[in-house]
Parts: C-alpha cells; structure tokens; sequence
C-alpha cells in the first residue's frame, strides 16, 4: 500500500473531480490544500515532489483507485487534518450500548455542505451548516453554524536570543485554524470541536503533563507500556499503525501543547506541535461507551491497527457550547507549529516549546 502521496498527486485528483481547493503558502516555501470536500487540509508538504507530512490515503496514488475510494463508504478517511462534533458517544452512534454496532457517521457531518472561500491574500474560510442528530448523552436535532479560517502564522521561537542557533538547518512552516461554532437553539445538547490530525506511523507522540499519576481513560484495548510510557513530566505514545488503541487525557494534567516527532522521505525528521486552549473548567463532553460519566479529556491518541490504513490520530477538542454550559457559541484557535531537520535540532526544540528533555 503506498502512503507516500506528494503534493502534486493530490493536486492531480482533485482537479480530476473538480473538487473545489485552494493552496495554503507556508514558510519555507511549504505549502498545504484546503478541501472543500469534508473541510481538509491535506500536506503539508516540502516541495511538488515530497511526500505529505500528515497522512493521506493511499487511494490519492492513481486516477482510477480515487474515483473508486470517492465512491466507497469509507470515503470519510481522506487524511490530513479534519474537524467533525463531538462528543462521538452522542453524534456517532444511537445506541451506546450496542456502540460498534450502531456507529454511524452523519453525512452533515461529512463530507458536509461546506463553502470554501478565500478571504484575502493567503486566508481562507470554510463554513457550513450542520443539522446532526443527538442520542446518548442528549437526544434531539442539533443545528450548528460553523466557520473555520485558515491563515499561516510566524515561528514561535522567533523572539529568543539564540534564534540563529537554535533553528540553524531547520524549516519552520506554521499556521492556525480559527473555528466559531454557534447553536440556532439552546437546549441541553452539548457540542465540541473536535480537531484531529491523522497522522503517518512510525513516530512517538509527546504530551507534557503535570506529574507522573495523570488520569487517562482507555476507549478500546488497553494500551499498555509497549505503546506508552509515562515519565516524571510527560507521555511518550508510539504511533505504530498496527494495534488498536485510543486513550484519553484529563485536562487538568495538561498544559495545551503536545508534539508529534517522525520522519519524512525516510530520512529526515520532522516535528509536529499542537498548542490550543486547554481549560479545565469546560466540559469536555466525551465518554467511553460503557463508562458513563466519565468526562474531562480535552486530548486523544488513537492508533489504527490498519483495518482503516495504519495511521495514528491525535485530537484535541475545543471549548464545550450548550447545555450546562450556557454558551451558545464557541471561539477556538488551534495553531500547528511544523519543524523538519536534524533529530537533535528537534529535540532541543521539544525541550524549549514541550518543557520535555528526551
């Protein structure tokens, strides 16, 4: 199976089914594609000819195989970085007590009904209109307003002193999606962002956290220390692509950033940083099928164990609107911040933005 899809292959079978994107320019000449199909982004990626940083599905290799995946039911796995609602207890399945059984993904939800526009020069805004329908946790039609907007932004690291040295040999390519989300009604269904990158196996994810006893909550098969190892101050997480697994981590252990290391074109190495919002005091609406009441993750791994391509994902969910909550809308910045060169570049890099010492 080839997961190596290059820019100009996924260009290639977008405009082979008309299917409506923009090109996102990134520093050092990096560059990703916003879909309008299920509002992706697909890449980033190097250069015409390098291989997608984020997964992309092996189906983009050739004209015939993606006419076919389009056609498929699993024509959701597109790749890249997507956004649907959560909590998925309540929108994804009817019955938690039957979940794999009644698992379903709304077509609200995607491909959706999105409108991909270009704002001005190099942003970008994606909006839909969603009627989704609520089971478990509340039941009933929930209607949302969404807008995504997508604009590059500066190196974090730009400000300090050994800037030169510290990012010498280093490409640094950033950018952030702005998302509103806002109920036509209130009522007592909760509703979240839910923002997840798929992710190409064979790197660890690093995911600091407040002392070495944090809470995390098994969704399937337990994960065990062949795939996680908790340290004084973080989670080491092996995205592998052939076991199943997906956890969940309290918010009050977090501090809104985690990372993603890899490498790319098989050699060089490349490091992903989510940095969002982590607030506690939300809801974080999510829930194990058989755990009920079980809330707090604002963070999830999950590894594939191939049935759906060997990928890994790692999530991170926005603030919580309606219900309890009282908010009938809700404003998230979730910014991606993207480094290749030398592994021990990178390190010292996860040491300045993680606070973690490999």
């Amino acid at each position: 199976m080839k997961n190596k899809i290059t820019f100009r292959e996924a260009i290639n079978r977008l405009e082979e089914n008309n299917l409506q994107h923009y090109v996102l320019d990134l520093h050092n000449n990096l560059k990703a594609i916003l879909v309008e199909r299920g509002g992706r982004l697909l890449g980033p990626f190097e250069n015409d000819e390098s291989e997608s940083i984020f997964w992309i599905n092996s189906s983009f290799a050739g004209k015939e195989s993606f006419k076919s995946f389009l056609d498929s039911t699993e024509s959701w796995n597109l790749g890249g970085e997507r956004m649907w609602i959560a909590p998925e207890i309540q929108y994804r399945s009817s019955d938690r007590k039957d979940f794999w059984n009644t698992l379903f993904l709304a077509k609200e939800m995607d491909p959706g009904n999105y409108i991909l526009e270009k704002v001005n020069e190099n942003n970008y805004k994606l909006k839909a209109e969603m009627s989704i329908m609520a089971y478990n946790l509340a039941s009933g039609q929930k209607n949302l307003n969404v807008e995504r907007y997508f604009s590059a932004i500066p190196d974090p690291l730009r400000s300090l002193n050994n800037y030169y040295e510290l990012t010498k040999d280093v490409k640094f390519a950033g950018y952030e999606q702005s998302i509103n989300i806002s109920e036509r009604k209130t009522d007592d269904i909760l509703s979240e962002a839910w923002v997840l990158i798929q992710l190409n196996a064979g790197g660890n994810i690093f995911i600091p956290v407040t002392c070495s006893d944090v809470e995390f909550t098994d969704y399937f098969q337990p994960v065990d220390e062949n795939y996680q190892k908790i340290n004084n101050n973080y989670i080491d997480l092996k995205i592998s692509g052939d076991r199943q697994y997906k956890v969940g981590y309290n918010s009050a252990y977090l501090s809104g950033r985690l990372g993603y290391m890899n490498k790319i074109d098989g050699q060089k190495s490349y490091l992903i940083i989510r940095n969002f919002f982590n607030n506690p005091s939300s809801v974080y609406a999510e829930e194990p099928p058989e755990v009920y009441g079980k809330r707090g993750n604002s963070v999830h791994v999950y590894n594939d164990n191939g049935m759906f391509g060997g990928f890994g994902e790692l999530e991170c969910n926005g603030l919580t609107l309606g219900g309890e909550t009282k908010r009938k809308s809700s404003r998230d910045a979730m910014v991606l911040w993207i480094y290749t060169g030398k592994e021990e570049k990178l390190i010292e890099i996860i040491r300045r933005l993680l606070g973690i010492t490999l």
